[in-house]
């Protein structure tokens, strides 16, 4: 194959790359954000204790426990992911209700059953949790714990329907039916049995005679949706340790629309202008530099699209462009039109100097590209830095980088380096001034 078939060769992969990226942006978008299309974002710090310390294996239940909530929660395409060895990160797209999501998805929910103290029973549970508040020793000790539950749910209690009260309905395993059984045993007959959820008591009635059935009842909740939301995170199960939020910020959908439409606008008119500057300096080197962007451009949104095809594939979390991410893209636009200045520039000296168009081309081409290749390695060392050690949108700003950088590179082999040399071969600019020198011979 002789060097013009390679040049030919390479441009037109590029061009087919560039059409199957745009041909795979119709078929299936990239997701945005939540800073754009609007939720809640939160990052809860894991706090633990001697008995139940943070660790690999707790952090995996936790991950485990929250996702499994925001699946009953009804959330379309939620976040939930750790980072370094304590934090959580949630995002909830489309939530509006945030302090009752972070109360489902945040809440311990450990359950505990236990006789309420000699000197206290008969007083109502509001009296109960006052006390407790003031760490008085109103329980005796747990006699079990939500471990023993195999499904919760709710509904409406039928033998007080004048009050509109509500209940959550316990059923227990085997074993945990046999504690049951021994807790309202006639020992404790009369006494009050505490039913406590995250150290706050929920309903503390009296135990008349043994329930041996493996069900019992939570009862005088207020509303159907707080009981749902109590069964909600029993059935879930209890998370291993508390959960602090560290962070908190919910973005409304209209704030997010008006943040992606000014991203647009700033993106467009940035490459307009930078596509104008090159085309009025530099003549036929911009109209160059200008298809060199565009094929830059829809390869970086291909690979994009394409990572986030291949994390999903693994189960992964996909990719989706936030504000910085859209940041990053215009941030790389200016990149890769600086490469291609680098180069031009260059060519433009070796003319000056005294060489021939054609060999000032294959000159100042491997010059120019030495040059850029060095700042484009600094730049993808330090947003390499930067993914490793961001959160969130951080993040996805700092893989844009590596990924344009990775695309610029490549852009520039196989399609500015091959059209500058078919150039440079054909000899096809006889008058130098078609790259804005005059006075210079291109032989």
């Amino acid at each position: 194959m002789s060097q013009k078939q390679k040049y030919l060769t390479s441009i037109i992969l590029i061009f087919l790359l560039a059409g199957a990226s745009i041909y795979g942006l119709v078929k299936r978008n990239i997701d945005l954000g939540l800073d754009i299309r609007g939720g809640l974002n939160v990052i809860l710090t894991a706090k633990g204790t001697k008995k139940n310390p943070v660790n690999k294996r707790t952090m995996e239940q936790a991950l485990f426990i929250m996702r499994n909530r925001v699946d009953k929660l009804g959330v379309s395409e939620p976040t939930i992911e750790q980072h370094g060895s304590r934090n959580i990160i949630v995002q909830l797209p489309g939530v509006k209700d945030a302090k009752k999501a972070i109360n489902i998805i945040g809440q311990t929910a450990l359950l505990e059953f236990a006789i309420v103290q000699d000197k206290y029973q008969g007083q109502d549970v509001e009296k109960l949790n006052k006390a407790l508040e003031k760490k008085e020793k109103v329980l005796g000790e747990t006699l079990m714990t939500g471990d023993a539950l195999t499904s919760a749910s709710a509904g409406f209690d039928q033998e007080v329907k004048a009050q509109n009260s509500y209940i959550v309905s316990l059923n227990f395993t085997n074993k945990g039916a046999d504690d049951f059984a021994s807790v309202t045993a006639k020992k404790n007959k009369n006494k009050g049995l505490a039913i406590v959820l995250d150290g706050k008591i929920i309903t503390a009635p009296n135990i008349n005679e043994p329930i041996t059935g493996g069900k019992a009842q939570i009862e005088g909740i207020d509303t159907l949706e707080e009981a749902k939301e109590v069964a909600l995170v029993l059935q879930t199960g209890q998370l291993p340790f508390k959960l602090e939020i560290a962070q908190q910020q919910q973005v409304g959908p209209t704030l997010g629309k008006d943040s992606l439409n000014a991203a647009l606008i700033a993106m467009i008119i940035g490459f307009i202008l930078v596509a104008l500057y090159m085309l009025i300096y530099y003549r036929l080197f911009g109209l160059i530099a200008w298809a060199s962007l565009a094929a830059f451009a829809s390869l970086l949104f291909g690979s994009l699209l394409l990572l986030d095809i291949i994390m999903e594939s693994v189960g992964a979390v996909g990719i989706s462009l936030s504000l910085p991410s859209i940041a990053g893209i215009i941030l790389m636009i200016g990149i890769a039109a600086d490469s291609s200045i680098i180069v031009y520039e260059r060519i433009k000296e070796e003319v000056r100097e005294g060489r021939s168009l054609r060999s000032a081309i294959d000159v100042g081409f491997s010059r120019g590209f030495k040059t850029f290749l060095d700042a484009d390695l600094v730049t993808f060392l330090t947003a390499a830095i930067l993914f490793n050690f961001g959160i969130g949108p951080i993040k996805g700003f700092a893989m844009i980088l590596m990924v344009g950088i990775f695309i610029d590179i490549v852009v520039s082999l196989m399609f500015k380096r091959s059209v500058l040399k078919l150039i440079a071969i054909n000899n096809w600019i006889k008058n130098p001034a078609l790259i804005g020198i005059r006075g210079v011979n291109s032989e």
